[in-house]
């Protein structure tokens, strides 16, 4: 369970049961390996996609976790916890004990015990879930249940994700905190002549240094000019994205000029961040984040700039968790703000050096928000 409080679990499956029974929902079936770790614990690789891993959640009954031998053995072998609270785990082998093009990894038989092969069940099928199993097992799984009704999770997974519990605030926090200080310290470092690898490697130690997640990965950096990747004087360097903590990622962005920046990069770095400031001051509980989108392209139709966020972003920011998540910042989304979000603004344009995407990671709070991405400041910095 890697540190994450008991109470957490107990509080995700609570809020997930009400909107279940809400939806007339019999069972809940998660595939995503995300969301598998948000409700059970348990992390999968990225490189287990021939693995499934799966999580059913009854209405009525206890849950179920599915996974390959792995993890039970090296619980038992190197004497560790099990990494999961859910206590019927079952396990099948490495590889499928089949030469059906198709597989059950256990799904049907779980299903069966738990009374729901004929129940209504809630499985991944749209808006930003993903099924963690071939589809071609799926629909094995829906042909040997014919008397079952498979809906959309998406809306039960995201009302319960989407705010953050006090202890996932904190995580995030934490997230920015982190990785701040390495991004800090790397730009007090840099020298014309230094390579965007360098950059990356440098900041990634410094992750791991501060007390990031080993699996956390290097910012996005560009805007070299130079020979094999370095910078040089005019360039500008962008990061972005950034290392997580507790599985919570960090997600800003920064600016650093390689010698005395002209008025046109001063103009445009500080214009840009001047509307996200006034974007933010929008953003309370109870706004519309359509609203939000409109209100930017209102302040971004007054510049001459090139607005990516009209075309083709169309969208200003994202919320912000264990991955890129709900709401996102456009004109088609109808969900409204409300405390415990965590979101990303960040109006667009493309000047000469590339994109200039001023990024703050904030919590939606009671009257407002919070910046969480304080430190390095916002300004561009300059490197002599």
């Amino acid at each position: 369970m890697a540190g994450v409080p008991n109470e957490e679990y107990k509080t995700r499956v609570a809020k997930t049961l009400s909107l279940m029974r809400e939806r007339k929902i019999d069972g809940l079936i998660v595939t995503d390996p995300v969301s598998i770790y948000y409700y059970a614990g348990q992390k999968i690789p990225t490189w287990q996609k021939g693995r499934p891993s799966v999580f059913i959640l009854p209405l009525e009954s206890e849950p179920v976790l599915i996974s390959w031998s792995g993890p039970e053995m090296f619980s038992r072998v190197y004497h560790k916890p099990y990494p999961s609270w859910v206590q019927d785990r079952r396990i099948y082998p490495e590889a499928p004990f089949t030469f059906d093009e198709r597989v059950d990894w256990g799904v049907r038989n779980a299903l069966d015990d738990r009374r729901l092969a004929r129940g209504v069940l809630a499985i991944e099928l749209g808006d930003g879930c993903r099924m963690g199993m071939p589809v071609g097992d799926f629909l094995r799984l829906q042909d040997e249940l014919p008397q079952a009704r498979f809906v959309d999770s998406s809306p039960v997974i995201w009302e319960c994700r989407i705010i953050k519990s006090k202890w996932e605030q904190d995580c995030s926090r934490k997230a920015c905190e982190i990785g701040g200080r390495a991004w800090a310290r790397c730009i007090e470092e840099l020298k014309p002549g230094i390579s965007t690898q360098e950059i990356q490697r440098r900041i990634l130690g410094y992750y791991l240094e501060y007390g990031a997640d080993l699996d956390s990965e290097p910012p996005t950096a560009l805007g070299a000019t130079g020979p094999a990747g370095a910078f040089k004087n005019g360039d500008i360097l962008y990061l972005d994205g950034g290392c997580s903590y507790m599985g919570y990622r960090m997600d800003f962005t920064r600016r650093a000029v390689f010698g005395a920046p002209s008025e046109r990069q001063h103009a445009e770095h500080n214009g840009m961040w001047e509307i996200l400031f006034k974007v933010m001051d929008r953003m309370k509980p109870g706004v519309e984040v359509a609203e939000i989108f409109e209100y930017s392209q209102s302040l971004m139709a007054k510049t001459p700039w090139k607005n990516y966020s009209d075309h083709p972003a169309k969208r200003i920011g994202h919320g912000i968790g264990l991955e890129n998540e709900p709401p996102s910042l456009s004109p088609f989304d109808r969900r409204v703000l409300a405390p415990g979000m965590i979101v990303t603004p960040e109006p667009k344009i493309e000047t000469v050096e590339g994109l200039l995407n001023p990024e703050e990671h904030i919590l939606i709070t009671g009257t407002g928000y919070e910046i969480f991405s304080k430190h390095p400041d916002w300004k561009l910095h300059v490197v002599h």
